[in-house]
């Protein structure tokens, strides 16, 4: 059910900015907002998606418009896991289906086409569980749930090659860390960034991890503090521990990075 390496590699983007965005859902039109009061270029910019594209939202079929850009890079989330189990190569199970639209908003599923089906499955089978990146500050890792507790970056990518169902499955579903409330973070990478959890209000560090799901569809709906995150990946971390003060509708960009290529430094945890 993967066609693609479950670890994607990616060098430093020397001629332009690198943003993240957290758990889409459907909400796309927040997504087009936030692009454009970033003045997002798509010839030397790239953006990263934390997965969740799908599902609950208004626009779940636009995930095939981005994924077919080629500045965008998404990690697969749990939804897009969900749908293909569900999609199952062609042979619908319309009883999962069924699951689905009355439990996780998939309701739009039942909408489409055939052949939008096939190439959305297609392409959701080419996402990595992980993305890995450089940038002038250092290493940046990007999974949708978590990293197994007590598990360094270089283990979680030999575990991921290897296939390794219980790390599968903490990268698509985990929220041990969270649950146990484990500040030290993740050795071996400078900074990594979670969605699939959502956070009240602003995103949540955990030592070197953030969690930046801050409910987008949600706040589509009308709900209150909750909202779309979309950071650059060298955002200061002071900018990340706090609220988000300066919000505009329901969006909110972190774009503070050091003036100078400063490292992520002491907030990365040493083995």
């Amino acid at each position: 059910m993967n066609d693609a390496s479950p670890i994607l590699t990616l060098g430093l983007n020397a001629k332009g900015r690198d943003f993240l965005i957290g758990d889409l859902h459907g909400a796309f039109a927040l997504l087009d907002q936030a692009l454009a009061d970033v003045k997002f270029d798509p010839v030397h910019d790239r953006l990263f998606s934390l997965g969740d594209l799908i599902d609950r939202g208004p626009e779940s079929v636009r995930c095939l418009e981005f994924l077919n850009k080629p500045w965008f890079f998404a990690v697969r989330g749990n939804h897009e896991d969900m749908f293909l189990k569900t999609y199952n190569d062609g042979n619908i199970n319309w009883k999962m289906a069924n699951f689905h639209r009355e439990k996780n908003g998939m309701g739009w599923f039942f909408d489409q086409s055939a052949e939008t089906l096939a190439q959305i499955a297609a392409a959701f089978k080419k996402l990595p569980f992980a993305i890995e990146v450089e940038t002038a500050r250092g290493t940046v890792g990007i999974v949708h749930a978590e990293i197994p507790v007590a598990m360094d970056w270089p283990t979680f990518r030999k575990e991921l090659l290897l296939n390794d169902r219980s790390v599968l499955h903490a990268a698509l579903w985990g929220r041990k860390r969270l649950e146990g409330n484990d500040m030290r973070g993740v050795c071996g990478i400078d900074r990594v960034f979670h969605g699939h959890s959502v956070q009240g209000y602003k995103p949540r560090q955990m030592g070197n991890c953030y969690y930046i799901d801050t409910g987008a569809v949600f706040g589509l709906m009308g709900k209150e503090d909750h909202f779309l995150t979309m950071t650059n990946l060298m955002t200061e971390t002071e900018s990340l521990r706090i609220g988000p003060a300066n919000r505009v509708g329901k969006t909110h960009i972190l774009d503070k990075s050091p003036s100078l290529a400063v490292p992520f430094g002491n907030l990365t945890p040493k083995p």
